[in-house]
């Protein structure tokens, strides 16, 4: 039996078993996309720690730019696992409006993007867009109870941290909860380290470049996953300097001048520090940029 088709004018012949499934394929960009992204961008703009998330699609985009030729050399014949994908990605999809969660349907764009790809022009395509793909879950896949739970728990460190090294390096602190507070009465301060001093911003961010870093660079998989690895401790550490300075600066200049421009600065600080630290850890574990390393 042949497949219904239709001949307009001088056009040729549309196969519509060809036609139906990439119908079917836009309508579950639209179902997908544009719900997940309307979502994220409200987490984006209403919650400080994730502003960072806009920048995640123009970036997702200017990868695939910078690939190209790559991918139009890729483009064969498409696959059929690509249904299969797509299907796994609207599953998702369908659970998250199900049960609430939608991070969940955030997530399922990266599948459901590398399936059409899959589907249409073949794995080796499917390859050249997995990352691009991929990437976008740094800025879909946030959601408020990153806040509540590790934000929480990096508080706590940050808080504990600061009391110790300030107290450690001679200054007169304590520390009550999340509060460090000064022992002396020449110089008294307290503080709250709040959610926004968290690190929290900064670890998302970090983690989003530390993924595009070790994707730029050639090394070996155990660097690259090292690169990976030290990104929490990095946050940690610069964030605890960070609060600790801010500690000193209080006591040496009074609380409103560690709370005003210091506090703003030190933020910017405190993400140098960090991706200064983490270029330095990439270098010591061999991953480099494709010139440097065919020039050492």
């Amino acid at each position: 039996m042949q497949a219904m088709s239709l001949r307009v004018g001088g056009l040729r012949a549309v196969d519509w078993r060809t036609l139906a499934p990439r119908f079917a394929l836009g309508l579950a960009v639209v179902v997908v996309v544009w719900p997940a992204f309307a979502h994220a961008a409200e987490v984006w703009r209403t919650d400080e720690e994730f502003n960072y998330g806009f920048l995640i699609p123009p970036i997702a985009a200017a990868i695939t730019w910078w690939r190209r030729n790559e991918l139009y050399r890729s483009i064969g014949r498409g696959r059929t696992p690509g249904l299969a994908i797509v299907v796994v990605a609207l599953a998702m999809t369908l659970v998250s409006r199900r049960m609430g969660i939608n991070v969940l349907a955030g997530v399922a764009v990266s599948p459901l993007f590398v399936g059409i790809a899959v589907y249409l022009w073949g794995w080796s395509a499917g390859r050249v867009l997995a990352f691009p793909s991929g990437f976008l879950v740094f800025g879909l896949g946030l959601y408020r109870g990153l806040l509540s739970s590790l934000g929480f728990a990096l508080q706590d460190v940050t808080a504990i941290g600061s009391a110790w090294l300030s107290s450690t390096l001679g200054l007169g602190v304590a520390r009550e909860g999340l509060a460090p507070y000064s022992t002396s009465p020449q110089s008294p301060f307290a503080f709250v380290v709040a959610q926004a001093c968290s690190g929290m911003s900064s670890l998302l961010s970090l983690l989003a470049l530390a993924a595009l870093w070790i994707y730029v660079t050639r090394g070996p998989l155990r660097g690259r996953v090292a690169t990976m690895l030290s990104v929490l401790p990095l946050v940690v550490v610069a964030n605890t300097a960070r609060v600790t300075l801010v500690l000193f600066v209080a006591d040496w200049w009074g609380q409103d001048a560690a709370i005003g421009f210091f506090h703003g600065l030190s933020s910017l600080l405190l993400f140098g520090v960090a991706l200064g630290g983490l270029l330095v850890v990439s270098r010591t574990v061999g991953c480099k940029l494709p010139a440097l390393a065919t020039s050492a």
